[in-house]
C-alpha cells in the first residue's frame, strides 16, 4: 500500500467524513471549558472536534457499529490494524473486492482496517448504506488519499486511551450522561425530509428522532448540563433552538459531493 510521510496535525481526524464540522472547529471550540470532567459526543462521526480539543475525558458514541470498534481497535490494538492495512493496495479492484466482503466474516482488527481502507479511499468520504446495511459509497480519486503512518496510529491510540465508546443511538447515549458534561451533537440533517447528505445509515434521521432530540435537549438543560448542537439552518433547527442560545456562522457545502461545486450556507449552534 502506498504509505504517507506526511505527519498529521494532533488536530487532524484519522478519517474522512462528509459534513464534517472541521472548518468551524474554531467557533465550536470556544463553547468547551476546561473545568468541564468529561465530553460527550452521540454523533461522533470522525470526532473532529474531539480531536482538536483532546479533552483529558471523553466518551464517544455513534449509532455506526463499524465506525466504534474502529476507534476501539485503534486505541487497544493498533499494531494488527497496522499489519492489516499493509497488506491492502490503493486501487479500485482491491476497493471493490473489500466493500464486498461481509465485515462479519472478518477478526475486529480486519474490520477495522477496512473501515479506514474503504474510508480513506472512497467517493467524498461519504459513509452510506443500502436497505441491507451494507456499504455503497464508489470508489473515489485515491491518487492524493493516504493512509495514516504507522508512528500517526500510535499517536491516535494515545489519544484515545482515556476514551469510553458506545455503540449506540443517541437516547441510549444521552442517558449516560452527567452534571459536568459537555456534550456536542451533530445530528445527520433531516431538512424537510430530504437530507442534504446522502443517507448515512439504513436507519434514517427522520422528524420523530428531531422530535426526541429536541426533548432530550429540555432534560440536558433541566439538569444543568451543557449542551452544544450544530445544525442546517431550517425549520428544524428553528424547532430544536425554541427556548435556548442560538448563533449562525457561514459554512461551505458541496453540491452533489463534489468540492468544485460549492455554495455558503448557514449552520445554526444551538446551545443552554
Amino acid at each position: 500500500m502506498e504509505r504517507s510521510n506526511l505527519i498529521i496535525k494532533p488536530s487532524a481526524p484519522f478519517l474522512r467524513w462528509a459534513g464534517s464540522k472541521r472548518q468551524i472547529i474554531p467557533i465550536l471550540s470556544e463553547y468547551w471549558k476546561p473545568t468541564f470532567t468529561r465530553y460527550v459526543e452521540p454523533f461522533a462521526g470522525s470526532a473532529s472536534l474531539f480531536f482538536h480539543l483532546l479533552p483529558p475525558k471523553a466518551l464517544l458514541a455513534d449509532i455506526n457499529r463499524e465506525l466504534i470498534l474502529t476507534y476501539r481497535q485503534v486505541k487497544t490494538n493498533h499494531t494488527c490494524v497496522i499489519k492489516e492495512l499493509k497488506k491492502l493496495k490503493n486501487n479500485k479492484e482491491q476497493y471493490l473486492k473489500l466493500r464486498s466482503t461481509d465485515p462479519d466474516n472478518l477478526s475486529y482488527s480486519r474490520q477495522a482496517a477496512r473501515f479506514i481502507f474503504l474510508n480513506r479511499f472512497c467517493f467524498n468520504g461519504l459513509y452510506r448504506t443500502n436497505r441491507q446495511g451494507h456499504f455503497n459509497v464508489p470508489y473515489g480519486d485515491g491518487r492524493n488519499k493516504k493512509i495514516p503512518t504507522v508512528q500517526q496510529f500510535k499517536y491516535y491510540s494515545k489519544l484515545l486511551k482515556n476514551v469510553a465508546f458506545l455503540s449506540a443511538d443517541f437516547e441510549q447515549t444521552l442517558q449516560k450522561v452527567r452534571r459536568g458534561d459537555f456534550v456536542y451533537m451533530d445530528p445527520p440533517y433531516t431538512v424537510k425530509n430530504r437530507k442534504i447528505f446522502n443517507e448515512y445509515s439504513s436507519i434514517s434521521f427522520d422528524n420523530k428522532k428531531i422530535e426526541k432530540l429536541r426533548d432530550w435537549l429540555i432534560v440536558l438543560n433541566r439538569k444543568n448540563i451543557s449542551f452544544l448542537v450544530s445544525y442546517a439552518e431550517s425549520d428544524e433547527a428553528k424547532f430544536l433552538s425554541k427556548g435556548f442560545k442560538t448563533r449562525k456562522v457561514a459554512v461551505k457545502r458541496n453540491i452533489a459531493g463534489f468540492a468544485n461545486n460549492r455554495r455558503i450556507d448557514k449552520e445554526v449552534l444551538i446551545f443552554n
